[in-house]
């Protein structure tokens, strides 16, 4: 059994968001505690189909989550090089950032066995306000979430 194979603790509405410093695709150092609302979105991979629709998305639900005050990470752990590529593909409006070892993605519960996917990040969101978490979503769906999340907040 390897490190891999432990079980990852889901998080729940009402705890506190774990704490993380990351890169974003411009080198820039992101916290969740930089913003007072946040939407944390983790993703498996740059460039794969279900992971471009949903930086597509978010991408183009940007403004009317701006609107409600909220600022947008996208989380994989791809490098900062590769997230460069993938946001400027894309013209993603807001910081992408990276998680080589998949440690802040195993904090939240973002990370697990994905069946005959193996281990990985498995699509998940979270809603921080003020440091909580307000919603997680895990397994969620990249084609809908980022329009559905914005009417729930």
């Amino acid at each position: 059994m390897d490190s891999s194979d432990a079980a990852v603790t889901k998080l729940e509405t009402g705890q506190k968001a774990p704490s993380f410093k990351l890169k974003d695709e411009k080198g820039k150092t992101h916290a969740p505690t930089d913003v007072a609302k946040l939407v944390l979105y983790f993703y498996p991979k740059d460039f794969t189909p279900g992971c471009t629709l949903q930086i597509q998305d978010f991408s183009k639900e940007y403004a009317g989550y701006k609107a409600k005050g909220f600022e947008i990470y996208g989380v994989s752990p791809d490098s900062v090089d590769s997230h460069k590529k993938f946001c400027d593909a894309y013209n993603a409006p807001y910081p992408v950032l990276s998680d080589q070892d998949s440690a802040v993605a195993k904090s939240y519960g973002a990370y697990g066995n994905k069946g005959v996917f193996g281990f990985g990040v498995i699509r998940s969101t979270f809603v921080i306000e003020n440091g909580v978490l307000t919603q997680v979503h895990y397994k969620v769906n990249p084609v809908s979430h980022a329009h559905d999340l914005l009417k729930t907040i």
